[in-house]
């Protein structure tokens, strides 16, 4: 496919951590909180049910960011991409795995990952004025081993398990020791699928920041990504915020 030139993409999501997954790969964006709000956890029966519902989401959450742009101050204006994003995890028997109420909820629910699998789904949404929506779902497979209970009680002490379904962040944990293993796109666990991802965006030729300095020849980028219209008072959502 010939690349198409002349767009801007904007990030529609305040996870943090979507917006360094873009920056470290180099892509220039921008971005908003869409004005979207989350439906309650929904019933989901088996994978290809939670697939769908994580592509759902996240093109709900593009159409509303889209809607919501200001119009172009000239007909020159790059048009805008929109890129929406939801992640859920989901039990082997797949029920949703939702976040922890408490530290007590935070406790059970990794005790019970030990010894066994769960799965992370990231869905993504493109979206544009002018050209064809794109949707996907990508699936990884997470495996904590045994953890000790000191590893535990600390990890619960700092308050890190609030606001994440599962109550943990994938890279953090990793960082921190936890017997943590991933099959697929590790990157799909923490909130965007980036080897799928990153083939469409090369499509659209969406603007490239280049590789930050210092990071030798991993990708990265200098990317100042500032969040418009967020609102730090609205209530979480069932989504992992990665």
């Amino acid at each position: 496919m010939t690349a198409m030139s002349g767009y801007r993409l904007i990030l529609a999501s305040r996870s943090p951590r979507r917006a360094r997954l873009l920056e470290e790969a180099g892509i220039a964006f921008e971005q908003v909180e869409p004005p979207f709000d989350d439906p309650p956890q929904p019933h989901v029966h088996g994978l290809d049910d939670a697939r769908a519902l994580a592509a759902d989401l996240a093109l709900s959450k593009a159409i509303s960011a889209l809607e919501a742009l200001p119009a172009p101050s000239t007909a020159a204006s790059p048009e805008p991409i929109v890129l929406g994003a939801d992640t859920i995890c989901v039990r082997d028997d797949g029920t949703l795995i939702g976040q922890p109420h408490d530290e007590a909820d935070a406790r059970t629910m990794i005790r019970q990952f030990a010894g066994r699998s769960h799965r992370v789904i990231t869905g993504v949404a493109l979206i544009g004025p002018t050209v064809r929506r794109r949707t996907l779902a990508d699936v990884a497979v997470v495996r904590l081993g045994d953890l000790d209970e000191a590893s535990l009680e600390a990890y619960l002490a700092t308050g890190q398990w609030r606001g994440k379904a599962g109550g943990y962040n994938l890279f953090d944990r990793q960082a921190d020791g936890w017997p943590i293993e991933v099959e697929g796109d590790p990157s799909t666990v923490v909130a965007l699928p980036m080897q799928r991802l990153l083939p469409i965006l090369a499509e659209f030729a969406v603007n490239s920041t280049g590789p930050r300095p210092g990071d030798g020849g991993s990708p990265g980028a200098a990317c100042s990504a500032s969040v418009r219209g967020a609102r730090p008072d609205r209530p979480a959502s069932q989504e992992c915020p990665r």
